[in-house]
């Protein structure tokens, strides 16, 4: 193996082996934790239960879920990083307290007591305790959840949503923003923009479908995503507002016109209600004759994510990886799994594989492990000494087609998503094309940078047949040859320049999959973005699950008892059980005797 260890592997290796779960130390904090972890991907040691090495696992990380799809946002993109991001409504905000402890009392009935179901120490087996790390964390006085849950029924639903949010930041670090986007200032930047489009004549863009989604979704710049065929309505509310914009009406007049084509495009995404500075929920939009504001929370994370094994060249002839998948498209169930397939091959991990092409292609675990890992990459990896295997994904090509994430990001992934298979099937994948990027103000500051993560994992596979593709090869850590690894990732030829750590990207094309692109692996609106923008490199999510034995795992029971871990889910007192997702998951669990 290749191992790049100066610099800041020096100093990871102070702190990754100075605590180890082996000395079973006390977690009182999300950075506790995280210090416990291998700096990217998972490991263990397998004993009895496993199946050709490899165990089932549930998520043990601190993610919220949401039940509503149209919130909920999941983009694929040039860099090979997939973004998702989730608005942050009342109701899921103040579910997320009481959905942290009903894991936590729901894990503990599955994993304690001599009848437990699921078996976290099997015989010979060195896996990471992370269950104990969230039950501490959870107990934690440092974030007082358990407290506060007892005495929800004297609280107000201000006092809970306000503890929610503090306790949901605290324990997602880098992946809550508080987003305030001046409206004034995005439709004004929208008015320049059509102004100079249309020159007067506003069917230069209602006369071309794939103008008429650039237009729409430019509105408020990586916000709206419409996906839908534009209505009667919706095309005659955007004619005025371009109409508006070219006569130069007064301020306030565009203002109201923009903002109705806003809310007409957007639905009920941004319906929803905010704490203010008095601590009393109002309307996330809030507009007068001085200004106009949409300022709400907003969880995103990015994902380090594999590709096809297959190559396309940008203009600049730059070789990139090739996504099978463009385009827009669906989570799919069908007659014989769920949206949370859960497959039968050991190399899957039982981790969810969630398809959105009727080909197969999805999202699914690393699928490549390393058996027998150096002690060298052991130590700069944070890596167990005792453990053997390793699962980490490879950013770039490595599948037939899916897109591969790390199995705690997978996990996430599907613990974000809604309960309810009927609900988590209406959530969009927006797959740019190959040569495109995922331009997005992730903290709403009115400055879109190029999305990415700190995560410089490559690799090679073994072979070329079906095992041996399981198997990886060559592991190198490229976090000290930083331009490099972004010049093979990017293309080092006309698409970026850097200074340090600072990568600027030139003129960068988006790709807005809309129903021109549904199921079809094309893009029709693309536009290019003139001017410089930085690289935004989010932390890499540590995986956060915990691996069990749970005995046959060819038998269906034992998979849909897999399949159930991924849907725990608790709401707060106050709230409708049959909306919130809990009382689908309370009436799926009966259905085990459990």
């Amino acid at each position: 193996m290749k191992i790049m260890k100066t610099g800041i592997f020096a100093v990871l290796f102070l702190i990754f082996n100075a605590i180890s779960f082996a000395n079973n130390p006390v977690i009182t904090s999300i950075q506790e934790y995280n210090q416990t972890l291998p700096l990217w991907g998972t490991s263990w040691k397998s004993g009895s239960g496993s199946t050709n090495g490899y165990y089932p696992s549930f998520y043990t990380g601190f993610a919220m879920r949401s039940e509503f799809p149209e919130r909920i946002h999941v983009r694929t993109a040039r860099g090979n990083q997939t973004r998702l991001t989730v608005i942050l409504d009342e109701q899921t905000i103040k579910d997320y307290i009481f959905d942290l402890t009903k894991r936590y009392s729901f894990y503990r009935r599955m994993t304690s007591g001599s009848g437990a179901p699921l078996k976290l120490a099997p015989s010979s087996a060195i896996l990471m305790p992370q269950l104990a790390a969230y039950n501490q964390i959870i107990e934690s006085q440092t974030y007082g959840i358990i407290p506060f849950v007892q005495s929800a029924n004297s609280q107000s639903a201000e006092a809970i949503y306000s503890k929610s949010l503090n306790v949901l930041s605290q324990l997602n670090p880098g992946r809550i923003f508080f987003i305030k986007l001046d409206l004034n200032n995005e439709f004004n930047k929208w008015k320049s923009q059509v102004q100079q489009a249309t020159a007067g004549d506003a069917t230069k863009i209602t006369g071309d479908s794939a103008a008429v989604i650039t237009a729409i979704n430019n509105l408020v710049f990586g916000r709206i995503n419409y996906t839908e065929k534009p209505s009667t309505e919706v095309l005659s509310k955007l004619k005025t507002t371009i109409d508006a914009a070219n006569a130069n009406v007064p301020a306030d007049q565009f203002t109201a016109a923009a903002l109705d084509l806003f809310k007409a495009v957007t639905g009920k995404k941004y319906a929803i209600q905010v704490l203010n500075s008095n601590g009393q929920f109002q309307d996330a939009i809030q507009c007068s004759a001085a200004s106009c504001v949409l300022g709400y929370p907003e969880f995103t994370a990015v994902y380090p994510t594999g590709s096809a094994i297959s190559f396309t060249s940008d203009e600049f002839g730059n070789k990139i990886t090739n996504f099978a998948t463009p385009g827009l498209w669906q989570f799919l169930s069908r007659s014989y799994h769920e949206i949370d397939n859960i497959r039968d091959e050991p190399f899957y991990g039982w981790v969810p594989k969630m398809d959105y092409e009727g080909a197969g292609n999805g999202f699914h675990n690393p699928a490549v492990r390393f058996y027998g890992v150096a002690s060298s990459a052991k130590k700069a990896l944070g890596i167990d000494p005792n453990h053997n295997t390793f699962w980490a994904v490879k950013r770039g090509g490595v599948s037939h087609g899916c897109l591969r994430m790390g199995s705690g990001h997978v996990w996430e992934m599907r613990h974000i998503f809604p309960v309810e298979n009927s609900k988590a099937t209406k959530i969009m994948f927006f797959g740019s094309r190959s040569k495109d990027f995922d331009l997005f103000d992730i903290d709403g500051n009115g400055q879109p940078e190029v999305m990415g993560v700190e995560y410089f994992i490559s690799y090679g596979l073994a072979g070329t047949d079906d095992l041996a593709r399981r198997e990886g090869t060559g592991l190198e850590i490229n976090a000290d040859k930083k331009l490099d690894f972004y010049n093979t990732l990017y293309g080092s030829r006309g698409v970026f320049t850097a200074n340090g750590n600072l990568f600027m990207f030139q003129n960068p094309r988006i790709s807005m999959p809309s129903y021109l692109d549904y199921k079809k692996k094309t893009v029709k609106a693309v536009q290019t973005m003139t001017g410089n923008y930085p690289l935004y490199e989010q932390s890499y999510e540590k995986d956060k699950i915990q691996l069990y034995s749970i005995g046959d795992m060819a038998s269906k029971r034992n998979k849909d008892i897999v399949r159930l871990m991924g849907r725990v889910r608790g709401c707060a007192p106050t709230s409708d059980k049959q909306q919130c997702g809990e009382a689908a998951f309370d009436s799926e669990l009966r259905g085990f005797g459990l």
